[in-house]
């Protein structure tokens, strides 16, 4: 379905039969108002191929069965989508996202990737190629980061005057490099594995769980948003993505995360090898890279708010490798 020259407060609401009262706006996501309730008008940066791969991956959610993902709302013609200025938009029904509410956030999601991941794992026919080019490209990127850390470190030692930032960067480094040794050994081990017991595991990962991506109704149950970075990958996608995020928030513990990660193999137990690629993942200094290239972009962020901002990176680093040294003491020789 193309139309020209369609705004968000006129041709391609018709196309829903949506007629609005008010619109407020939440970046690239509108939040339309009628006498029908309340929706959401969504514009997406996808193209045709991931506009597709996004509806296979909606139609599949609901060929298992899985309810709590906000279903898009068809056009009056039972089109998922409109296109318009080139870009895909598609809607849903409205329903709030409070991330300060008493709602269980972190428990919601981990059951939740339990259960998507069960339903659509799938053991792949073993590839040593893929394989290895699964390890290279993962050993290059911490290799890349890892270099990039030194040569930080290298500039800051050469300056005449070390900000505050870089100080507080410089008295960690030693401890960031041994753990991230730790990390590139465990994607060392993760292959043998793979090679040794020629196996390797895929299922359709959300692609970015966490709070912000659950919605909760008017009865309180949640549901998952923003399928559109789906992909089918190693379950440790997302279990990574969710403990580096949930590891920011104030509920964190090292014992609460056991807890999530004994929920998530309630559905689907992690075989050794997943287990060890996680924790290459969560060892290696990654939120501390990113705070890195966030003071060199930045010249409107103060340094005590940089040092806040790296001292918080760092204490998130520090308690992942405390986790995964937890978890990994479970796994059988």
């Amino acid at each position: 379905m193309k139309a020209a020259s369609m705004s968000v407060d006129g041709i391609i609401l018709y196309y829903y039969d949506l007629f609005p009262e008010k619109i407020e706006s939440y970046g690239r996501v509108q939040r339309i108002t009628t006498k029908r309730g309340t929706f959401a008008l969504k514009e997406t940066a996808m193209n045709k191929e991931q506009m597709d791969w996004f509806l296979h991956c909606m139609d599949r959610l609901n060929e298992i069965g899985y309810d709590h993902v906000v279903p898009l709302t068809m056009t009056k013609y039972g089109d998922p989508y409109v296109i318009a200025k080139n870009r895909y938009f598609y809607v849903t029904k409205w329903y709030e996202n409070d991330s300060r509410s008493n709602f269980p956030y972190e428990d919601f999601i981990i059951d939740e990737l339990g259960k998507l991941h069960a339903n659509t794992v799938k053991a792949q026919s073993f590839s040593e190629e893929v394989i290895k080019d699964s390890f290279n490209g993962l050993a290059k990127r911490f290799e890349q980061r890892q270099l990039e850390m030194e040569r930080f470190t290298e500039l800051a030692e050469r300056q005449t005057y070390i900000s505050p930032f870089e100080l507080r960067y410089l008295s960690q480094f030693h401890k960031m490099m041994r753990i991230a040794e730790e990390a590139k050994q465990k994607v060392s081990e993760w292959y043998k594995g793979c090679e040794e017991h020629k196996r390797y595991r895929s299922v359709l990962c959300h692609g970015r769980p966490f709070r912000g991506h659950v919605v909760q109704d008017q009865l309180g149950e949640g549901s998952l948003i923003n399928f559109e970075r789906a992909i089918l990958d190693t379950p440790v996608r997302d279990l990574a993505y969710f403990f580096r995020t949930a590891a920011q928030y104030p509920e964190w513990s090292e014992h609460m995360a056991l807890e999530w990660l004994g929920r998530y193999e309630s559905h689907l137990p992690l075989l050794p090898e997943e287990k060890i690629l996680l924790a290459s993942y969560l060892k290696f200094p990654e939120p501390v890279f990113s705070t890195i290239q966030m003071y060199q972009g930045s010249s409107d962020i103060s340094q005590l708010e940089l040092v806040r901002k790296l001292d918080r990176k760092l204490n998130v680093m520090k308690s992942l490798d405390r986790f995964t040294d937890q978890f990994l003491h479970t796994i059988p020789n």
